[in-house]
């Protein structure tokens, strides 16, 4: 039989060359600014406010904040005054009409000055650990910039990058969503500062801290590596694919539907945590299959330990790691109980030193990359105990993940039975008329749908013919989606993005030993190829909500109806097929 582990065609490196450039061009379009404050000052009771002299009583204000305070927002207040005596509040966050004032965003606020004001004070609120500030602006009613000069030592911190400032926020010069918390994290731990938000570990913060010191504190650097991560991922699930599937044409269509898919474009373009999570769930599944299908004794051990070494990064990422994780560890001693079975004498003992290397691999492996990333967090603290600071935030992460505080009814909030389909999208980034800009994160119906059916087919053949493929995705994907059925939390729609490639893996898995007949093969190979190009022009079609561009809302309700009904006419015209299978071949079709 031949090895899929080992050698590739040229065609098929060709193939993947093609896939990568073009996926890592669409992703890396319009990123992100590469430009944004580095400097900061820091606003505590030691430093005290930062005072500044305006030449002119200013209207408004643009400033940006690199991190949280600890309240996980941003609490200022600025006075003004004509004689450094006599303050009063020009404006204060708590008065704000937006919902919050958050890290890494640039704010335009307006200040109630009066005529005569020449002295600035900006201070934090005296319940807040501190206030950091990267950069502030002060304008006139005319709009223009007001020369300012600092009176505070640390003052200058903030007026030095002038060529940075905007007074317009959107989403290529400020964070949104949720990155207002794990970029601003990451630069703490950089930077020694008090961490302001810390709901996971710290594995995927710390891997954005490496995207921005490749490419600045901004936001193409803070999100540069999810991107890099979701190019990743490509030839890993190629790889992962052929190996599972002993097809390279099925690797191939695969790997295609991942890069076409609209939740993975959509949240490897974010600075949040899940592109990390999934590349390293998807790498241990990966690494697993190319042990089992190895019959090199030093490559099946190097498999074991790649795959221990990204089942501990995945759960340092985010503990849902561990869901599945448990999946492969039900996977490989289901493999191990098949070898027992038909092994004696020196195969026992070559188990028995390949159980041993496990324990290394996936028990003290996983707990040493776990502990060691808690060291720069520990630093923040002013402690060099990491593991018993990895301790105690693990209880109050379960406290914070099984509390109320998780249980507000957020409007994007989904069920688990929704995510099947993406009926409820999660909104990332609005701007109103005339830009008509919506970004969010969701599926396409037409792909999820046959991914669904795949899963369970392959749940069903796995256990019927112990089919290695079959039980590897249902392993992988059921680990994963039945522990959010019993959770009461809020779970939102990118909960469901770790389980994405294994739908493609069961997809292909679905068209590959289905209608197999050869009266019937032909039908199903051109129903195929429409297939793939509705996917490809899906994508088109989706590129501007999934990407961030004008489109109406009418529009983009239109484009999901027209997604929803082709989903259903595939799954028609599918079934027909299935149907004609079942009367050529009888039962041998599944």
């Amino acid at each position: 039989m031949r090895d899929y582990t080992r050698k590739m065609h040229w065609r098929e490196w060709l193939f993947l060359a093609v896939v990568i450039i073009l996926y890592g061009i669409v992703a890396f379009y319009n990123l992100g600014d590469p430009t944004a404050p580095e400097t900061y000052a820091v606003i505590d009771n030691q430093s005290g406010p930062l005072y500044f002299e305006v030449a002119e009583a200013p209207a408004s204000v643009a400033l940006y904040c690199p991190v949280n305070s600890s309240t996980k927002y941003i609490d200022i207040t600025i006075s003004a005054s004509s004689n450094q005596m006599d303050w009063s509040v020009a404006f204060d966050t708590d008065d704000d009409s937006k919902d919050y004032t958050a890290a890494m965003i640039w704010y335009d606020y307006p200040l109630s000055c009066s005529g005569d004001t020449r002295y600035i004070r900006v201070d934090k609120h005296a319940a807040s650990n501190r206030l950091v500030l990267a950069e502030i602006g002060f304008y006139n009613q005319e709009g223009k910039l007001i020369p300012t000069k600092a009176l505070s030592p640390n003052g200058g911190l903030v007026l030095d990058e002038p060529q940075t400032i905007s007074r317009d926020s959107n989403r290529m010069n400020s964070a949104y969503f949720d990155e207002s918390y794990f970029p601003s994290s990451a630069l703490e731990m950089q930077d020694g500062l008090s961490v302001a938000e810390m709901d996971h570990p710290p594995v995927g913060r710390l891997i954005i801290g490496l995207g921005m010191d490749l490419w600045g504190r901004n936001p193409f650097g803070f999100r540069f590596m999810q991107v890099f991560s979701g190019i990743l991922m490509l030839p890993l699930l190629y790889f992962f694919g052929r190996s599972l599937l002993k097809s390279p044409k099925w690797a191939g269509m695969v790997t295609l539907l991942l890069a076409l898919d609209f939740m993975h474009y959509t949240q490897t373009r974010i600075g949040t945590l899940d592109a990390f999570l999934v590349l390293f769930i998807l790498g241990m599944y990966a690494f697993m299959v190319f042990y089992h299908n190895s019959q090199c004794l030093w490559r099946r051990y190097l498999f074991l330990l790649l795959s221990g070494v990204c089942a501990g990064c995945a759960i340092g990422t985010k503990w849902s790691g561990l869901y599945a994780a448990a999946g492969l560890a039900l996977l490989y001693f289901f493999w191990l109980f098949q070898r027992i079975r038909f092994a004696w004498g020196i195969e026992r003992r070559a188990i028995l030193y390949e159980c041993t290397w496990c324990i290394l691999c996936f028990i003290m492996i996983p707990c040493l990359v776990y502990g060691l990333s808690y060291i720069p967090y520990a630093q923040t603290l002013g402690r060099s105990d990491f593991y018993t600071v990895a301790i105690e935030h693990a209880k109050q992460m379960l406290s914070y993940h099984t509390g109320t505080s998780t249980n507000y009814n957020h409007p994007y909030s989904s069920h688990w039975w929704t995510w099947f389909l993406a009926l409820k999208p999660v909104f990332y980034y609005f701007e109103p008329a005339p830009a008509n800009i919506y970004l969010y994160a969701t599926g396409n119906p037409i792909v999820w749908g046959f991914g669904l059916v795949g899963s369970f087919y392959a749940l069903w053949r796995g256990i019927r013919r112990l089919d290695d493929a079959g039980i590897v995705i249902a392993a992988a994907y059921f680990s994963q989606l039945i522990p959010w059925i019993f959770i009461t939390r809020d779970t939102f729609l990118y909960h469901y993005f770790p389980m994405v490639p294994f739908l493609m893996l069961a997809l292909g898995y679905f068209f590959q030993n289905t209608c197999t007949h050869p009266r019937i093969v032909g039908y199903r190979n051109i129903f195929i190829s429409i297939y793939l190009c509705a996917v490809g022009i899906s994508f088109v079609v989706a590129f501007p909500f999934i990407y961030g561009s004008g489109i109406s809302w009418e529009t983009i309700l239109g484009i999901r109806l027209a997604f929803q009904i082709s989903a259903l006419l595939f799954g028609v015209l599918y079934v027909g097929l299935l149907l004609r299978a079942y009367r050529l071949k009888g039962r041998e079709i599944l």
